[in-house]
């Protein structure tokens, strides 16, 4: 597929499982814990799509979406949050920051794959 992922989660666990699974349909992955991290590499790498938990210490994945927002080199990579809430205000909220998908916790990679394949096929 030869396309770029950045996965932004605070849990190495859920990092660990989300970069195998892309790893093995082929994408080139980018991982951190560090929310702050992943402006430094989405601006240097432009990955074709990011990842990103919601719920992380420091720095939300919320503010993370708007400060990529704001930014012209990182502001057209598409961005799926990833939460364990399924609390509407936050999917509202996601939604409204910019992003064009939502992944619940635990990950069912099954469902997801297909709501992030078409977002790496519209970033060329």
């Amino acid at each position: 597929m030869d396309k770029t992922i950045l996965v932004v989660d605070d849990d190495p666990y859920i990092l660990d499982l989300s970069v195998r699974y892309l790893k093995a349909k082929g994408c080139r992955v980018l991982s951190t814990t560090d929310p702050e991290t992943a402006y430094s590499l989405a601006e240097k790498e432009r990955p074709n799509l990011i990842i990103s938990d919601i719920a992380m210490p420091a720095l939300d994945g919320f503010t993370l979406l708007k400060g990529l927002r704001g930014n012209k080199v990182t502001q057209e990579i598409p961005l799926v949050l990833l939460t364990g809430s399924d609390k509407m205000s936050d999917v509202e909220e996601g939604f409204a920051s910019g992003a064009q998908a939502y992944l619940l916790k635990p990950i069912d990679w099954d469902t997801a794959w297909p709501k992030i394949e078409p977002l790496l096929k519209q970033r060329a």
